[in-house]
């Protein structure tokens, strides 16, 4: 609600209580988890999970294997090789980024949210894309800029870019562009087929456990029932 994130200065901003936190997220990652997460009325409890969730996978959700590849694809502003970068994350590494997109693209779109694409760039970028090595600190600050820039151009992707991942073939959300708002080239989205296919030889990093990908799919819900949108709209 509005005078929820009022309080907390925009949404995921503020971590909820650490120990809260924990016990809700492996209390998710249990087999026939029947946790009401609509009942939670702290949101920083749940945005606490998905952060924590995240943070702790065994490697990032673009890892340090690959990291490097997006960081120079946008700053060279090849639309194409961000494409391809994509395409090579493992399969459940590219649909839980679709996911978590998709919601977070919702989030930058609501005033009552107070979280613009640019500060959950800010947020999301050391979480979401793994750092060089921390040799000292100018170049750990210019690197964790460069993660955020890597997500302020994934959430520049149109909706139907990362829906056409989610759901290949459906054309219910109409041609894809290629970018919202992005100062990168390229007329259009390459097509699904495309996208998806991994080429001979190209490395395909570590993907996350059953047990992650479970949490992923309980967090962010069915297409039906979607959990996020409880605090997207006001």
């Amino acid at each position: 609600s509005s005078g929820i994130n009022a309080e907390y200065g925009g949404l995921y901003r503020v971590q909820g209580p650490e120990k809260t936190v924990k016990e809700l997220k492996e209390k998710m990652l249990r087999p026939r988890c029947q946790t009401n997460l609509r009942k939670i009325e702290d949101i920083t409890i749940l945005t606490g999970v998905v952060k924590n969730f995240l943070i702790n996978l065994n490697d990032h959700l673009i890892p340090s294997t690959i990291s490097d590849e997006f960081k120079t694809a946008v700053e060279s502003s090849s639309t194409n090789h961000l494409y391809s970068s994509i395409a090579k994350l493992p399969h459940e590494n590219r649909h839980t980024l679709a996911f978590l997109t998709i919601h977070l693209q919702k989030v930058a779109e609501s005033e009552h949210c107070k979280m613009p694409r640019s500060n959950l760039a800010r947020v999301f970028g050391p979480t979401l894309v793994a750092s060089v090595p921390m040799t000292d600190m100018e170049t750990a600050m210019r690197d964790t800029k460069r993660c955020a820039k890597v997500v302020d151009h994934l959430l520049a992707l149109a909706p139907s870019y990362w829906n056409n991942i989610l759901n290949p073939g459906d054309e219910s959300g109409g041609s894809p562009t290629a970018y919202a708002g992005s100062e990168l080239d390229g007329p259009h989205t390459p097509g699904t087929p495309e996208m998806l296919k991994v080429q001979p030889g190209m490395y395909q990093p570590p993907t996350p456990t059953n047990r992650e990908t479970t949490f992923t799919q309980r967090v962010f819900g069915s297409k039906k029932k979607p959990f996020f949108n409880k605090f997207e709209t006001p």
